[in-house]
């Protein structure tokens, strides 16, 4: 399970700055790690991510760090799946064993032929 947690970090500077996105990044299941300057927050982001170690470990050099919000983080849905289904309306059926139901099936051309050639090969 992803999920992201927002901790709230007072910091001055860049340093202590990198300094937070450092101890947050050696914590066992982060992903990443952004940092907005503006609102003196850290953005965690990682699976199984223990955020009562994280917590421990940013407190011990921030003495007022606090988590604001622990969230989920959805897999994104997939837009090709939709694709397909309204594809699987216009096309033909494929054939059985045929993965891919879009792709155009044309006839087969069977070859002519002719009892008297009028060409000859030389």
């Amino acid at each position: 399970m992803k999920q992201k947690i927002t901790i709230s970090l007072a910091v001055n500077n860049d340093k202590c700055r990198a300094k937070a996105m450092q101890i947050a990044v050696s914590t066992p299941g982060v992903i990443s790690v952004t940092s907005d300057a503006d609102k003196n927050q850290l953005v965690v982001t990682g699976g199984g991510v223990d955020s009562f170690e994280l917590m421990k470990c940013l407190k011990r050099k921030f003495k007022c760090a606090s988590i604001v919000s622990i969230e989920e983080v959805k897999p994104p849905e997939k837009k090709d799946d939709k694709k397909k289904d309204e594809c699987c309306k216009t096309c033909p059926c494929p054939p059985p064993g045929y993965n891919n139901p879009c792709v155009q099936y044309y006839p087969v051309c069977q070859p002519v032929y002719d009892s008297n050639p009028s060409c000859s090969i030389q």
